[in-house]
């Protein structure tokens, strides 16, 4: 890209995509070439890094994602991805042990989200309990528990009813 065409900063006039900022504030590439793919470069990229509201802007944004956690967040998603691609060649290649594989294939399935689900459902019937306040602040509210003690006879006679009714 060609410095000598870029408009030099004018700091009343100037709009920055957040996109830009957001990048930035990340930190996961050096600024001046998140800067450079916006078209801003050269001495158009050293005034606007000077400039005090951009770095405020930055700095914004970038303590967001620090409370947030996102800046880490992201940072991890990238070196596990750079890691598990090392891991799958050394897995895949033959000086790997059956153990080393086996490892490999928990870990894979982990990160896929692949391993097996818990699908046994619980045998429970309807659990609720109802409070009564009879008005008398001074007195306890009373709990009636209705739960029903048995949920496969509860099942027959709902079985059982809409077969009669």
């Amino acid at each position: 890209m060609d410095d000598q065409a870029l408009e030099p900063i004018q700091p009343g006039r100037l709009t920055v995509p957040s996109e830009m900022v957001a990048e930035i504030a990340a930190g996961l590439e050096e600024p001046k070439d998140i800067a450079f793919r916006y078209g801003i470069a050269g001495e158009a990229w050293d005034d606007l890094s000077k400039w005090a509201p951009f770095q405020n802007a930055v700095a914004t944004q970038k303590a967001e994602y620090e409370k947030s956690g996102f800046t880490f967040k992201v940072k991890a998603k990238m070196l596990t991805e750079d890691v598990f691609e090392d891991a799958y060649k050394r897995a895949r290649s033959s000086d790997a042990t059956l153990l080393q594989k086996l490892e490999f294939v928990k870990l894979g399935a982990k990160l896929a989200d692949m391993e097996p689900k818990n699908t046994q459902a619980v045998a429970s019937g309807p659990a609720f309990s109802i409070t009564i306040n009879m008005g008398d602040e001074a007195a306890k509210p009373k709990t009636i528990d209705i739960t029903p003690k048995n949920v496969e006879n509860d099942q027959e006679m709902v079985e059982n009813e809409a077969k009669t009714g």
